[in-house]
């Protein structure tokens, strides 16, 4: 079976971007391609918990390694996640944001995975009509999934 390390690589687009490549066992995508589509879809987010519980360990390695990478090229870099998981990343400077509402934490992520799909039928041209069925389409077909 393919680890974690075998099947995921930290890149360097440019000289402030990096990206992270899933390759094998039948993918090949970079995480910015499907950060809101693919990643965000319950068939992805159900298995998570499952996931991190035989992982975690490899994620924050490699996470940490990423970190590193970025920080000496002269890279300040915002870690954003759960507390258990970035409570392991070595920082002088830490911070949480807390939300008076954890409602919101759905809320954003099904916005992000609505203008994701609506951004696949759209082009730079698009009039706000098309914006708006786009966005009904994508609503549309997101509810159909989990009803």
């Amino acid at each position: 079976s393919l680890s974690l390390v075998q099947t995921h690589t930290h890149t360097q687009i440019d000289d402030t971007t990096y990206d992270i490549r899933i390759r094998g066992l039948g993918l090949d995508y970079s995480v910015t391609q499907i950060q809101n589509t693919i990643l965000k879809s319950p068939a992805v987010s159900k298995h998570i918990p499952t996931v991190a519980q035989y992982t975690q360990g490899q994620v924050i390695a490699f996470a940490s390694h990423a970190l590193q990478t970025m920080k000496q090229d002269g890279l300040c870099v915002l870690v954003e996640g759960r507390k258990q998981t970035v409570d392991y990343v070595t920082t002088a400077h830490r911070f949480q944001l807390v939300l008076s509402d954890q409602s919101l934490i759905g809320k954003r992520r099904a916005a992000q995975r609505i203008m994701a799909g609506a951004m696949k039928e759209l082009n730079e041209d698009a009039t706000d009509n098309e914006v708006q069925v786009a966005l009904e389409n994508t609503l549309q077909r997101l509810v159909a999934e989990i009803t």
